[in-house]
This record gives structure tokens, C-alpha cells and sequence, in this order.
């Protein structure tokens, strides 16, 4: 790839400030926006926890993670609500904001659904992970402008049919490229995250080695998805959401935890510091 000259924007702690969703004495779950979570299956169950809890604490008012063949227990997870897809369609519920890959499946339902998507022209909507891998499989490009995906190395290697070197050679010419060939808002996690828009590339400098742990992604795709229920555009959801997401290891790291230890279940406990630091609390 030719070199990227691009200039990338920084979002630092007073502008994540001026986009944080409002708090009103007048909110109530429904002004809180609602988020539906298509992840998790009876292989990794866990992934639709963490992207639900990691919605929840980024304020949604509703919750409902949706899959088929429910793999959890509502008894154990009560913050949030279930629905199984064998029983009823995702499309019959109500939500302002959705997601859909986490450990969901790479297989025909997750393309069917992500085609449907785009056929009745839903506009916030996140793809991560098996989404990505199913957007690749099945050439769904390019997605709407007001979508956000987010892909790791190796996902992006995938859908831009290019090495994991050339990526990380020249990150910035890859994320610009990616969102060249996805046409949204595209969120290239790694050290230091990029992200693009049509008209611009930011960079991250929140985050640390914590955060390299298996679970971690999900937590921002249901940030992400939260932000945008509460009426956040894609591009500031996403600069603001993955600001939020590293700060919560700088934070880890500032209460003098080993950077080895943080899990994505800590990420998710760490978020409520994180917006009260940055209400100025």
C-alpha cells in the first residue's frame, strides 16, 4: 500500500467531555435509548455478556441480547433482557441501536441479518467481529455511511485480502482503505486506534497493553452500541467510545493493578470512574 500522509485528529479529555450523553432529571429508560445485542451463542456465551453489560454501564436504558438457542440465564444476568431467535425475530423488537457479531456465528442467519439490515435501511448499526468475518465471506460491501465496523488485524487483513504485515506497515493507509471498501465508519482496533470517516482519520491515545485480553472488543462494540442508542452520530460514538474503553486501563493502571491482569470484565466495572472523571466529578 502507498504510504498514508494522511493527518490523523486526536480527541483528548475536554472534547470526549463536550460529547458525553446528557443526564436530565427528566430520563427514563426509554429516553435512555434501547440496544439490541445480536451476540453470544452456545459456543461463547460469554461475548453477548460482556457487550450487554458493557451497554448497560455506558447508559442504554434497555438492553435485550438476542440469540438463538439462549445459552444464559436470566436469573444470572437480570440487568439485561433475553430473547431467543428460534422463537421470535430479531426485527419484531424494539431498539434504537444495534449490534450484531460478537461470537454470534459465522454462517448464513449473520448474513441474512446483516443483508436485512441494509435492505430496510436501518441506520445505527455496529459489525463486529463474526459480522465482519460473514462481510468478507459474502462480499457485502460496501455497508452504509452510518454504520460502524470494527475490525481487529487479522478481520481487516480478511476483508482488504491483504497480509497482517501490510496493516500494521502502514496502519493509517490501511484503516483509510478499509473505509474506502466499507464506506462507514471504520474502528481499526490496536495500539494507538484508528478511525475513519469519509473525511477524516483519529487516532487514540488512550488504552494500554491491559486491554490485550480476549473479551475486551466486546465490551467497546456494546459501548459503541449504547452511545449510539442515546443519539451519539457514528463517528462521535465511536471516537467517544474508544476513548472510553482505553481510559478504563489507564485507570487500572493509575490504582497500580499489573497491566497483566486487567480481564474485559473489569473494562466493564471501570466505565462508571471513567464518565464521572470525565463530568469533571
Amino acid at each position: 500500500m502507498k504510504k498514508s500522509t494522511a493527518r490523523a485528529y486526536i480527541l483528548k479529555k475536554h472534547g470526549a467531555q463536550k460529547l458525553l450523553p446528557k443526564i436530565s432529571t427528566s430520563d427514563n429508560k426509554a429516553t435512555r435509548g434501547r440496544s439490541l445485542i445480536l451476540a453470544g451463542s452456545a459456543d461463547y456465551p460469554g461475548a453477548g455478556v460482556l457487550a450487554a453489560k458493557a451497554a448497560l454501564r455506558a447508559g442504554s436504558g434497555y438492553v435485550i441480547l438476542a440469540q438463538k438457542n439462549i445459552a444464559v440465564s436470566s436469573l444470572e444476568n437480570p440487568d439485561f433482557l433475553l430473547c431467543d431467535l428460534n422463537k421470535k425475530s430479531w426485527d419484531q423488537l424494539s431498539f434504537d441501536a444495534i449490534l450484531v457479531g460478537p461470537g454470534f456465528g459465522v454462517n448464513a442467519f449473520t448474513a441474512q441479518v446483516i443483508q436485512e439490515l441494509k435492505r430496510k435501511k436501518y441506520e445505527k448499526v455496529i459489525l463486529d467481529a463474526d459480522a465482519l468475518t460473514v462481510c468478507a465471506n459474502e462480499n457485502l460491501f460496501p455497508l452504509p455511511a452510518s454504520w460502524i465496523v470494527t475490525p481487529h488485524v487479522g478481520e481487516l487483513a480478511r476483508c482488504l485480502k491483504i497480509s497482517a504485515e501490510a496493516i500494521n506497515a502502514d496502519r493509517s493507509a490501511a484503516v483509510k482503505k478499509a473505509q474506502q471498501l466499507f464506506q462507514c465508519v471504520v474502528i481499526l482496533k490496536g495500539d494507538h486506534t484508528l478511525i475513519a470517516n469519509a473525511r477524516r482519520i483519529y487516532t487514540n491515545k488512550t488504552g494500554n497493553a491491559a486491554l490485550a485480553k480476549a473479551g475486551t472488543g466486546d465490551v467497546l462494540a456494546g459501548i459503541l452500541t449504547a452511545l449510539r442508542a442515546q443519539g451519539l452520530t457514528a463517528t462521535q460514538a465511536a471516537v467517544l467510545g474508544v476513548y472510553i474503553h482505553g481510559a478504563t486501563a489507564n485507570l487500572w493502571a493509575s490504582r497500580k493493578k499489573d497491566l497483566l491482569s486487567m480481564m474485559a470484565s473489569d473494562v466493564i466495572e471501570y466505565i462508571p470512574s471513567v464518565f464521572r472523571i470525565l463530568r469533571g466529578k
